[in-house]
Protein backbone atom coordinates (compact mmCIF):
# COMPACT_ATOMS: atom_id res chain seq x y z
CA UNK A 1 0.00 0.00 0.00
CA UNK A 2 2.65 2.49 0.72
CA UNK A 3 4.84 1.93 -2.12
CA UNK A 4 1.33 2.31 -4.64
CA UNK A 5 0.80 5.19 -2.40
CA UNK A 6 3.58 6.80 -3.28
CA UNK A 7 3.76 6.38 -6.91
CA UNK A 8 0.33 8.20 -6.77
CA UNK A 9 1.22 11.08 -5.06
CA UNK A 10 4.66 11.64 -7.23
CA UNK A 11 2.41 11.10 -10.08
CA UNK A 12 0.11 14.15 -8.87
CA UNK A 13 2.77 16.23 -10.18
CA UNK A 14 3.81 14.62 -13.50
CA UNK A 15 1.01 15.26 -15.65
CA UNK A 16 2.78 15.56 -18.99
CA UNK A 17 2.39 16.86 -23.02
CA UNK A 18 4.24 15.80 -25.97
CA UNK A 19 7.05 16.98 -27.82
CA UNK A 20 9.10 18.44 -24.80
CA UNK A 21 12.56 18.75 -23.60
CA UNK A 22 14.17 16.45 -20.96
CA UNK A 23 13.47 18.38 -17.77
CA UNK A 24 15.47 18.31 -14.77
CA UNK A 25 14.12 20.11 -12.00
CA UNK A 26 14.95 20.29 -8.07
CA UNK A 27 12.50 20.86 -5.27
CA UNK A 28 12.50 21.53 -1.37
CA UNK A 29 10.48 19.03 -0.33
CA UNK A 30 8.92 18.80 3.01
CA UNK A 31 6.26 15.43 4.75
CA UNK A 32 5.66 14.69 7.83
CA UNK A 33 9.15 14.43 9.38
CA UNK A 34 11.38 14.48 6.48
CA UNK A 35 12.39 17.30 5.06
CA UNK A 36 15.38 17.68 2.32
CA UNK A 37 15.87 18.25 -1.49
CA UNK A 38 14.08 16.09 -4.30
CA UNK A 39 15.30 15.78 -7.74
CA UNK A 40 13.24 14.86 -10.70
CA UNK A 41 14.28 13.53 -14.13
CA UNK A 42 12.30 13.03 -16.76
CA UNK A 43 12.75 11.87 -20.33
CA UNK A 44 10.63 10.07 -22.80
CA UNK A 45 10.45 7.03 -21.27
CA UNK A 46 11.29 7.23 -17.25
CA UNK A 47 10.85 9.39 -14.60
CA UNK A 48 12.72 9.39 -11.61
CA UNK A 49 12.48 11.14 -8.13
CA UNK A 50 15.40 10.99 -6.23
CA UNK A 51 14.97 12.24 -2.46
CA UNK A 52 17.95 13.01 -0.70
CA UNK A 53 16.19 13.60 3.27
CA UNK A 54 14.69 9.53 2.87
CA UNK A 55 17.30 8.31 1.01
CA UNK A 56 14.18 6.23 -1.05
CA UNK A 57 14.18 6.79 -4.79
CA UNK A 58 11.22 6.52 -7.32
CA UNK A 59 11.53 4.93 -10.92
CA UNK A 60 8.70 5.23 -13.57
CA UNK A 61 9.44 3.20 -16.67
CA UNK A 62 6.67 3.96 -19.09
CA UNK A 63 7.62 1.43 -21.37
CA UNK A 64 7.06 -1.70 -19.35
CA UNK A 65 4.80 0.56 -17.15
CA UNK A 66 6.54 -0.53 -14.17
CA UNK A 67 7.44 1.29 -10.59
CA UNK A 68 10.60 0.53 -8.75
CA UNK A 69 10.83 1.82 -5.22
CA UNK A 70 15.20 2.13 -4.15
CA UNK A 71 16.04 2.03 -0.63
CA UNK A 72 19.61 2.77 -0.44
CA UNK A 73 20.12 2.27 3.50
CA UNK A 74 18.57 -1.41 2.85
CA UNK A 75 20.05 -1.66 -0.57
CA UNK A 76 16.41 -3.23 -2.16
CA UNK A 77 14.79 -2.13 -4.72
CA UNK A 78 11.03 -2.95 -5.17
CA UNK A 79 9.22 -3.57 -8.24
CA UNK A 80 5.46 -3.36 -8.98
CA UNK A 81 3.81 -3.62 -12.75
CA UNK A 82 1.07 -0.94 -13.19
CA UNK A 83 -1.28 -4.65 -13.29
CA UNK A 84 -0.26 -5.94 -10.43
CA UNK A 85 -0.82 -2.51 -8.51
CA UNK A 86 -4.46 -2.74 -9.89
CA UNK A 87 -4.88 -6.27 -8.92
CA UNK A 88 -3.41 -5.63 -5.62
CA UNK A 89 -5.81 -2.67 -5.15
CA UNK A 90 -8.99 -4.43 -6.17
CA UNK A 91 -8.45 -7.49 -4.06
CA UNK A 92 -7.47 -5.02 -0.78
CA UNK A 93 -10.82 -3.48 -1.54
CA UNK A 94 -12.89 -6.80 -2.30
CA UNK A 95 -11.20 -8.11 1.71
CA UNK A 96 -12.27 -4.67 3.23
CA UNK A 97 -14.13 -5.38 6.66
CA UNK A 98 -17.97 -4.48 6.47
CA UNK A 99 -18.33 -0.97 8.07
CA UNK A 100 -14.69 -0.35 6.81
CA UNK A 101 -15.79 2.05 3.81
CA UNK A 102 -18.29 3.78 5.61
CA UNK A 103 -15.80 4.94 8.31
CA UNK A 104 -12.99 5.90 5.59
CA UNK A 105 -15.64 7.71 3.83
CA UNK A 106 -15.99 9.95 7.09
CA UNK A 107 -12.35 10.33 7.38
CA UNK A 108 -11.89 11.59 3.80
CA UNK A 109 -15.27 13.32 2.93
CA UNK A 110 -17.27 13.33 -0.26
CA UNK A 111 -15.57 13.35 -3.38
CA UNK A 112 -18.41 14.44 -5.28
CA UNK A 113 -17.84 17.97 -3.29
CA UNK A 114 -15.37 19.76 -4.79
CA UNK A 115 -14.12 23.13 -6.19
CA UNK A 116 -11.50 24.69 -8.24
CA UNK A 117 -10.32 28.45 -7.42
CA UNK A 118 -8.06 30.21 -10.02
CA UNK A 119 -5.67 32.44 -7.19
CA UNK A 120 -3.84 33.91 -10.01
CA UNK A 121 0.21 33.99 -10.37
CA UNK A 122 3.12 34.01 -8.90
CA UNK A 123 7.11 32.96 -9.79
CA UNK A 124 8.37 29.83 -8.67
CA UNK A 125 12.33 28.85 -9.38
CA UNK A 126 12.16 32.14 -11.81
CA UNK A 127 9.08 30.97 -13.99
CA UNK A 128 5.89 32.36 -14.15
CA UNK A 129 2.93 30.18 -12.70
CA UNK A 130 -0.49 30.18 -12.40
CA UNK A 131 -1.87 29.22 -9.08
CA UNK A 132 -4.87 26.73 -7.91
CA UNK A 133 -6.47 25.56 -4.87
CA UNK A 134 -8.44 22.26 -5.15
CA UNK A 135 -10.93 20.82 -2.99
CA UNK A 136 -12.40 17.58 -2.72
CA UNK A 137 -13.86 16.53 0.58
CA UNK A 138 -11.30 17.16 3.09
CA UNK A 139 -8.65 16.86 0.59
CA UNK A 140 -7.02 20.83 0.04
CA UNK A 141 -4.41 20.79 -2.19
CA UNK A 142 -2.49 24.01 -3.76
CA UNK A 143 -0.40 24.17 -6.83
CA UNK A 144 1.13 26.65 -8.80
CA UNK A 145 1.91 25.31 -12.53
CA UNK A 146 4.13 26.52 -15.69
CA UNK A 147 1.79 26.77 -18.26
CA UNK A 148 4.58 26.25 -20.30
CA UNK A 149 6.72 23.21 -18.86
CA UNK A 150 5.69 19.65 -19.76
CA UNK A 151 8.26 16.36 -20.21
CA UNK A 152 8.44 15.12 -22.83
CA UNK A 153 6.38 11.65 -22.26
CA UNK A 154 4.66 9.89 -25.40
CA UNK A 155 1.14 10.15 -25.80
CA UNK A 156 0.78 6.56 -26.20
CA UNK A 157 2.95 5.56 -22.64
CA UNK A 158 1.15 8.76 -21.01
CA UNK A 159 -2.49 7.33 -22.10
CA UNK A 160 -1.63 3.83 -20.62
CA UNK A 161 -0.57 5.34 -17.24
CA UNK A 162 -3.32 7.87 -17.26
CA UNK A 163 -5.70 4.66 -17.42
CA UNK A 164 -4.16 2.68 -14.85
CA UNK A 165 -3.52 5.31 -12.33
CA UNK A 166 -7.03 5.87 -12.87
CA UNK A 167 -8.51 2.84 -12.24
CA UNK A 168 -5.75 2.27 -9.62
CA UNK A 169 -7.01 4.73 -7.12
CA UNK A 170 -10.84 4.53 -7.61
CA UNK A 171 -10.17 0.48 -6.58
CA UNK A 172 -8.48 1.98 -2.99
CA UNK A 173 -11.93 2.74 -1.50
CA UNK A 174 -13.44 5.73 -0.56
CA UNK A 175 -9.68 7.51 -0.15
CA UNK A 176 -9.16 6.58 -3.79
CA UNK A 177 -12.28 8.02 -4.99
CA UNK A 178 -11.23 11.70 -3.91
CA UNK A 179 -7.72 10.91 -4.81
CA UNK A 180 -8.98 10.01 -8.41
CA UNK A 181 -10.81 12.91 -8.34
CA UNK A 182 -8.24 15.33 -7.64
CA UNK A 183 -6.29 13.74 -10.16
CA UNK A 184 -8.92 14.02 -12.26
CA UNK A 185 -9.17 17.73 -11.94
CA UNK A 186 -4.95 18.24 -11.63
CA UNK A 187 -4.90 16.27 -15.11
CA UNK A 188 -7.56 19.91 -16.36
CA UNK A 189 -4.19 21.98 -15.50
CA UNK A 190 -1.68 22.73 -18.36
CA UNK A 191 2.30 22.20 -17.46
CA UNK A 192 4.28 21.19 -14.65
CA UNK A 193 3.44 21.88 -10.97
CA UNK A 194 6.52 24.15 -9.16
CA UNK A 195 5.02 24.59 -5.74
CA UNK A 196 2.21 22.04 -3.82
CA UNK A 197 0.70 22.33 -0.28
CA UNK A 198 -1.44 19.00 0.34
CA UNK A 199 -3.76 19.21 3.42
CA UNK A 200 -6.59 17.60 5.20
CA UNK A 201 -6.97 14.31 5.96
CA UNK A 202 -5.55 11.89 8.47
CA UNK A 203 -3.03 14.85 9.60
CA UNK A 204 -1.06 14.37 6.37
CA UNK A 205 0.83 17.57 5.27
CA UNK A 206 2.98 17.81 2.21
CA UNK A 207 4.67 20.30 0.55
CA UNK A 208 7.19 21.27 -2.29
CA UNK A 209 8.59 24.12 -4.01
CA UNK A 210 10.61 23.90 -7.30
CA UNK A 211 14.32 25.72 -6.65
CA UNK A 212 15.78 24.89 -10.56
CA UNK A 213 14.46 23.99 -13.32
CA UNK A 214 17.11 22.83 -15.90
CA UNK A 215 15.62 21.85 -19.72
CA UNK A 216 17.80 19.55 -21.70
CA UNK A 217 19.16 15.81 -22.01
CA UNK A 218 19.24 13.69 -19.25
CA UNK A 219 21.79 10.90 -19.28
CA UNK A 220 20.36 7.34 -19.72
CA UNK A 221 22.56 6.59 -16.41
CA UNK A 222 20.51 8.58 -14.41
CA UNK A 223 17.56 5.99 -14.89
CA UNK A 224 19.32 3.03 -14.38
CA UNK A 225 18.88 0.99 -11.17
CA UNK A 226 21.44 0.28 -9.36
CA UNK A 227 24.10 -2.70 -9.14
CA UNK A 228 24.50 -5.16 -6.29
CA UNK A 229 20.74 -4.45 -4.70
CA UNK A 230 18.38 -7.08 -3.76
CA UNK A 231 15.52 -6.73 -5.90
CA UNK A 232 12.07 -7.88 -4.38
CA UNK A 233 8.42 -8.20 -6.90
CA UNK A 234 5.99 -6.91 -5.14
CA UNK A 235 3.17 -8.17 -7.46
CA UNK A 236 4.73 -11.65 -7.27
CA UNK A 237 4.49 -11.38 -3.48
CA UNK A 238 0.90 -9.93 -3.35
CA UNK A 239 -0.38 -12.83 -5.57
CA UNK A 240 1.43 -15.81 -3.61
CA UNK A 241 -0.39 -13.91 -0.37
CA UNK A 242 -3.55 -13.99 -2.15
CA UNK A 243 -3.03 -17.32 -3.04
CA UNK A 244 -2.19 -18.49 0.63
CA UNK A 245 -5.90 -16.99 1.89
Amino acid sequence: MKNAMRFLFAALFAVGSLTAADLTITFQSKAAKTEGLETHYYSATHHRTNNEATKTDSLVDYQSLTTYTINHDKKLIQKLSFEDALAAMESAQSDMPEGMSAMMGGLFGDPSNCKVEELGSEVVAGRKCKKYKITVGKILFESSNDPTLVPPVPAASFAKMMKAKGALTLAMGPMGKSMAKLYEELSKIKGLALKTNMSGFMGMKAATEATKVVEGPVPASVFALPTGYKTEDLGKQMRESKAKK
